[in-house]
């Protein structure tokens, strides 16, 4: 029967929102209304078993329990397994961003110091040498004809 079936479960309730209809079916799968129904029945929307909301009466209850503070307390039916895949993927989430940052602070080394070879450096220092002489050379040409 499934009333026996539904009534081993660990969650009494059963909450499914119907698009067509904009309304929200909850089933208590502990009721006794259950019992006499086979595997392969449907569950009539008149069952003492089924409550329906509509998509408003349903804000309205979330909002209240908001505003109450019980969402928080609701359990979110995750298992040991599944609290062991959350942990695992946020220690690789930790371990990516460690190397993203990593990765960034290399770009950046390197976009703020590209290397350069020894022919562009000798060029470098000539063409400098050159602007100071020539800076020099103006700035004593400048103090000559003031004298």
């Amino acid at each position: 029967m499934l009333g026996n079936m539904l009534r081993e479960r660990d969650q009494q309730y059963v909450a499914t929102r119907d698009d067509a209809t904009n309304t929200w079916r909850i089933l208590d799968s502990w009721s006794d209304a259950l019992k006499e129904l086979d595997v392969d029945d449907d569950i009539p929307d008149d069952s003492s078993a089924v409550k329906i909301l509509s998509e408003g009466e349903f804000i309205a209850v979330v909002k209240e329990a908001a505003r109450l503070g019980i969402l928080q307390n609701v359990p979110s039916g995750s298992t040991e397994e599944d609290e062991e895949i959350l942990t695992e993927a946020s220690d690789k989430i930790d371990v990516l961003t460690q190397d993203l940052e990593e990765a960034r602070r290399k770009l950046n080394a390197v976009e703020a110091h590209p290397p350069r070879s020894e022919q562009f450096e000798l060029k470098e220092l000539a063409l400098q040498t050159v602007l100071k002489l020539t800076a020099l050379s103006e700035v004593e040409m400048l103090t000559s004809k003031d004298m």
